[in-house]
């Protein structure tokens, strides 16, 4: 697994032999402090998050990072911290948290737990090219299982379960171009060059609007194709 471990830039000796730990475990661990700031493209094979810091900084970069993408992340904090402060990192964006002393094999196990809850829910970190059931970075069709929607680039057709969904021309495009790179957020500028074409750039509103009435037409109540990514685009899962 490959983890990113923020940790308090004030003393990072707190986080160098958990480092080792982990890495002992079998996973791969980028270690940076925790007030830095984390780009979206530092997060593309990443597959978890720790951010061990007593700090303030440790909330506002769990909230940047869950605005960012869906990545699982486990949050640790001082033995003196409390519900309180349990409450604020679930609240901010956390997946998990726990308070030291923990030991490296709760550490790795509350991570694959995580990791397990975010598969089950269909949540794609931005690791996740083109999803399990395979994307159409080689041009082939995708198919979401969970909702039983089958996208062809071929012949830009639409069906779920084998009944076609009608689709406007701008609709299938769009959804080809999240389809192309699923469970990669996009931005509106990139959806608008490859569904409308360069004389429609800066008018991300136009996008917003696409997007409503092609959920409004492919999600289903138990599965939801087309998320937000606030601030920047749109993702599929």
């Amino acid at each position: 697994m490959q983890i990113l471990y923020l940790h308090s830039s004030a003393d990072p000796s707190i986080a160098v032999p958990s480092e080792a730990r982990l890495e002992a475990q079998g996973h791969a661990v980028l270690l940076a402090p925790v007030s830095d700031a984390v780009p979206m493209r530092a997060l593309a094979d990443i597959s978890a998050v720790i951010i061990d810091s007593d700090n303030g900084d440790a909330f506002d970069a769990c909230r940047e990072l869950r605005r960012l993408s869906d990545v699982p992340i486990l949050m640790i904090g001082g033995a003196n911290r409390d519900e309180v402060h349990t409450i604020a990192a679930l609240t901010v964006g956390a997946d998990d948290f726990v308070t030291r002393p923990v030991s490296d094999r709760e550490i790795d196990a509350r991570l694959r737990a995580i990791r397990r809850r975010a598969r089950s829910t269909g949540a794609c970190t931005l690791t996740c090219r083109t999803h399990e059931s395979g994307g159409t970075a080689d041009g082939g069709p995708v198919t979401i299982e969970q909702s039983g929607l089958s996208i062809d680039p071929t012949t830009r057709t639409v069906s779920r379960n084998g009944d076609p969904v009608l689709l406007t021309a701008t609709e299938i495009g769009l959804l080809l171009a999240l389809a192309a790179r699923r469970g990669v957020p996009q931005s509106r500028d990139s959806l608008l060059r490859q569904a409308w074409g360069h004389d429609y750039l800066g008018r991300s509103r136009i996008v917003d609007n696409a997007v409503q009435r092609l959920r409004s037409k492919i999600d289903t109540p138990k599965w939801h194709h087309v998320h937000s990514v606030r601030g920047f685009g749109y993702v599929l899962r």
